[in-house]
């Protein structure tokens, strides 16, 4: 692994182009393999066409479990990107050596039942079930020894990200070119890198844009190891000052936009919507002659996304229409074989439909695509809250496929979706579920094929890219470097 920063090897052939560029700092970026890094490998297309060059501070491939090197073929030639190692906090040590304390601890407090009792999880829910804590659930208890180990470990996750994020921000420092860079862009989560970011704008005085692809401290749960007020304070803490502070505010969906106009009302007209979107590729073709209906959903099953629902609706499908394995199933690829620490092929077994369900390793991006084109349903899973719009959802829309989305009423995903052709329902609607799965079926074995949603363009992320870039040109002029007003 290095041990200090520095820059990937370039695309052969590039050249840097004299102009004004942008410094980006993201944990997630090219080659790095998460979806958080899709957002800015697909809006660095469109800086280019903006004349916006791109200098990345991102994670260094050394550090990452494994690198998709194509990834960064798709990037512009001048786009620079430096890694920056993850070391981890020396802060850890002593996580350890209090785990072992609190384990000590516990094994002696599980003796006493009325003890146990008071360290119960407030409910059995799904959030439960999920690891998660609702906001107004966390609470401290001076009696109850979890309580402090959720303390320490909230804090030691603000310091695990710090661990990335400041050296990442000195990098940018060193980097800043006076006259060259216009702004510097973080974009989160993890999201103490618009700390790093804040801090960078007041050395250089380049004007900070804080994109934010999930919310952040109006997150509706917490994971259950951190949910300590403490969680609640530095959150807060650090958004509010990066918010304050920032040029721009960039939020990917508008109900994210309007609760945090609400919670910053002195900076409110410089929070704006960017979403993500459809892209403008060649995705492969679809099976010329499919006898089999296919539900697929693609990427990973975590917090609230419980496929239970689904399956119970697909097992009724089935025993209705009388479908043998070879003309119904379901797949699931990526990480994405079991829920709350149930197998999904258990769940599948208790719903009476073990013979119609599959699972697959997470994929290569082109290989997911390929499987995905074979669908004739690709579903989409809960959102872990009413402001986010999973970003899955824009890759399914690419496909010629009827899509089947679970969502509550007035969030983010259902306005997005409405007067459209998918098939959107609550959650916990089983009798929705089954209607929508049943007609979309027996349209499939009337002949009729889907078509794939938003052929307008209405989705497209070249019309979003259009909106940042058009604002930054327009706020930050061709050679300012000073705050948006």
């Amino acid at each position: 692994m290095r041990t200090s920063a520095e820059e990937l090897p370039p695309r052969p052939g590039a050249a840097l182009r004299a102009g004004r560029r942008l410094l980006l700092l993201s944990y997630h970026f090219p080659p790095g393999q998460g979806v958080g890094g899709l957002r800015w490998q697909k809006l660095a297309r469109y800086a280019a066409e903006h004349d916006w060059g791109l200098d990345v501070v991102t994670l260094d491939p050394a550090s990452l479990p494994s690198a998709d090197w194509t990834r960064m073929a798709e990037l512009p030639a001048d786009t620079r990107v430096y890694g920056v190692p993850y070391r981890p906090p020396r802060a850890e040590r002593l996580e350890a050596l209090l785990w072992g304390a609190y384990r000590l601890l516990s094994r002696a407090r599980s003796r006493n039942a009325a003890a146990a009792h008071d360290e119960a999880e407030p409910d059995g829910s799904t959030l439960a079930q999920a690891g998660l804590v609702r906001r107004g659930d966390v609470r401290w208890r001076l009696t109850v020894p979890r309580d402090y180990g959720r303390a320490f470990q909230a804090w030691l996750d603000c310091v695990r990200e710090q661990a990335w994020a400041r050296p990442a921000g000195e990098l940018a420092v060193r980097l800043f070119t006076s006259g060259v860079h216009q702004a510097i862009v973080t974009s989160g989560p993890p999201h103490m890198v618009h700390e790093a970011g804040r801090l960078v704008s007041r050395r250089t005085g380049l004007p900070h844009v804080v994109d934010m692809r999930d919310p952040w401290s109006l997150n509706p749960a917490v994971p259950a190891w951190r949910a300590s007020p403490v969680a609640l304070w530095l959150v807060a803490r650090y958004e509010r000052r990066a918010v304050e502070s920032a040029a721009l505010v960039v939020t990917n969906t508008e109900p994210l936009r309007l609760a945090m106009r609400a919670r910053y009302p002195r900076v409110a007209q410089r929070i704006i919507t960017v979403m993500n979107g459809t892209d403008e590729e060649v995705v492969p073709p679809a099976a010329a002659e499919a006898r089999s209906f296919r539900v697929v959903f693609g990427g990973s099953i975590y917090i609230d996304r419980n496929p239970r629902m689904v399956l119970r609706a697909a097992a009724r499908v089935v025993r209705q229409l009388a479908l043998e394995p070879d003309r119904f199933g379901l797949d699931f690829i990526g990480n994405a074989d079991s829920f709350g620490g149930v197998p999904l092929s258990c769940m599948a077994q208790e719903e009476g439909l073990g013979a119609y369900v599959r699972t697959h390793r997470p994929l290569p991006r082109r290989e997911a695509m390929e499987f995905l084109a074979q669908a004739q349903m690709l579903l989409s899973l809960p959102q872990d809250t009413p402001l986010q719009i999973p970003s899955k959802l824009f890759e399914y829309m690419q496909f010629d496929a009827w899509l089947l989305v679970l969502a509550k009423r007035g969030s983010a995903t259902e306005m997005l979706l409405r007067d459209t052709d998918a098939d959107v329902v609550e959650p916990d609607d089983l009798e929705g579920i089954v209607a929508a799965l049943k007609a979309r079926y027996l349209q499939f074995a009337a002949g009729d094929r889907p078509s794939r949603i938003g052929v307008d363009g209405r989705f497209s992320r070249r019309v979003q890219a259009e909106a940042l870039f058009d604002t930054l040109a327009r706020r930050l002029g061709r050679g300012a470097a000073t705050h948006i007003s």
